[in-house]
């Protein structure tokens, strides 16, 4: 049964396989270039770069995850854009991950292959940083899915 006062928007996660997310939300946390930034009802308008981390939905109470039992929707972003305007959020990642349905294998295989670019000789210094930090949080995702 939906909440009479909950304000609700809509919410779109697309990386380059497709669209993983559309949604009624409450409220969205993005990992913005420069630190977490929190989306509410009204946000005013906004484009923002998107950088590395964890991006958290809470869908309204009647949405198509709450009807399942699910609670807050979580996923890993990589970068990308995220557009906010008239009560609709739009990110566009350049890689994203559902971390509700990902195994601990395939974190670990994503593990590996960052740790492999992250030594290649060629790789500009940059790209290197970037595939650092990269592996960074995936160690700690995948040593925060060990406790859970």
């Amino acid at each position: 049964m939906a909440n009479p006062g909950e304000k609700t928007f809509h919410c779109d996660l697309i990386d380059p396989t497709g669209k993983l997310l559309d949604c009624e939300a409450t409220s969205v946390v993005l990992p913005a270039h420069d630190g977490q930034l929190g989306i509410l009802y009204d946000h005013m308008p906004m484009l923002c770069q998107l950088g590395l981390g964890v991006m958290k939905v809470t869908p309204a109470a009647t949405g198509q995850f709450k009807e399942a039992g699910q609670g807050d929707q979580f996923f890993f972003i990589d970068g990308g854009s995220a557009l906010v305007a008239q009560n609709t959020v739009m990110v566009i990642a350049y890689d994203a991950l559902s971390l509700q349905e990902v195994k601990a294998e395939q974190i670990a295989s994503m593990i590996d292959k960052t740790a492999r670019n992250a030594a290649s000789p060629t790789l500009p210094a940059v790209e290197r940083a970037h595939e650092n930090e990269r592996l960074r949080a995936l160690q700690r995702l995948a040593e925060s899915r060990k406790g859970a």
